[in-house]
């Protein structure tokens, strides 16, 4: 890793643990417009790839893998992480349609046709920012609400 790249994978025999560590740099900027958000990211992040890594190297039934540490994975995962992510999707998608951006650049970039990209915006556009696009945009904690809960409806 050097100045420039803010990501870096540091090998096996000068990790921490043994195995490789994933180093990802931020500008003191992004540091405080992410606040205690980098922390909770990375910890979901990182049940991601123990998750993944679990799941390459163990059978679902294995006994060395509890019942609880699935509930941790799949927790992390599903209601915690991937509901940021879809927010932060959905604000790309509508900051990039504000600054002009076309819908074939919008369908290039999500790797689909034009029409699904055409709809995708077209959703967006027609609908309220929802609760995790509005915190990918903005620091609730700071401006008078709480953490985000899950607006799934607890599904």
């Amino acid at each position: 890793m050097n100045a420039k790249d803010p990501i870096a994978f540091v090998p096996a025999r000068q990790s921490r643990l043994g195995g490789g560590d994933i180093v990802i740099s931020l500008t003191p900027e992004q540091s405080q417009k992410l606040g205690p958000d980098a922390d909770m990211l990375a910890d979901w992040f990182h049940s991601a790839l123990w998750a993944l890594a679990t799941l390459r190297s163990a059978a679902p039934a294995d006994q060395a893998v509890s019942p609880n540490s699935w509930h941790t994975m799949i927790n992390d995962v599903d209601h915690r992480l991937l509901p940021r992510l879809e927010g932060i999707r959905d604000a790309l998608i509508r900051a990039h349609a504000a600054s002009g951006g076309s819908v074939g650049d919008l369908a290039l970039a999500m790797d689909v046709a034009r029409s699904t990209a055409q709809y995708r915006r077209e959703v967006l556009h027609n609908s309220a920012p929802g609760t995790f696009e509005k915190w990918a945009v903005s620091d609730g904690r700071r401006r008078g609400g709480g953490a985000p809960q899950d607006d799934r409806g607890g599904q």
